[in-house]
């Protein structure tokens, strides 16, 4: 993303805000709007970041600073999708669930050393990379997927 350490973990702090924004006030139907069949409806786009939060994106930096040059598991979103339990996927419930996992994230993040950003773990799809790296991606990952929503949302709306 091009940012330093201070703007990536100010920008992951935002996203809730930036979530309740764009969706807090949308009904079931723009929720639920899939603008192509194979495209994600913006109601699985905040399940996706809730589970992301929690199963991956937290769990490979705390393994990257706990574990020497750990090895990554990939990790198979659509099959993860395809069978996750849907129970808490009302919108007020998946932001909620994302404010507590994101604190959560923010609150190791924000635990971490100065070495502990050099610090390197191996995942098959990205390479062998750093913490710091890692949150550069953890940004982008919340960029492309507010996008989707932006996207969403607007075509939803006939725009």
């Amino acid at each position: 993303m091009g940012n330093n350490r201070k703007e990536n973990i100010a920008a992951l702090g935002q996203t809730h805000a930036t979530l309740v924004d764009l969706v807090g006030h949308v009904d079931d139907a723009a929720l639920d709007y899939r603008p192509a069949p194979e495209e994600w409806t913006t109601r699985e786009i905040l399940a996706h970041l809730v589970d992301d939060e929690m199963y991956v994106m937290r769990m490979r930096m705390e393994r990257i600073i706990k574990e020497d040059k750990p090895d990554l598991a990939p990790h198979d979103e659509k099959y993860w999708y395809a069978h996750r339990n849907t129970t808490r996927d009302e919108r007020d419930m998946l932001l909620a669930d994302f404010a507590l996992q994101r604190a959560a994230s923010l609150g190791m993040i924000e635990m971490l050393r100065e070495s502990d950003w050099a610090r390197t773990g191996l995942q098959p799809e990205y390479g062998v990379f750093t913490a710091e790296e890692w949150l550069d991606h953890w940004v982008e990952h919340d960029t492309v997927h507010i996008q989707q929503i932006e996207a969403n949302m607007a075509r939803q709306r006939g725009e």
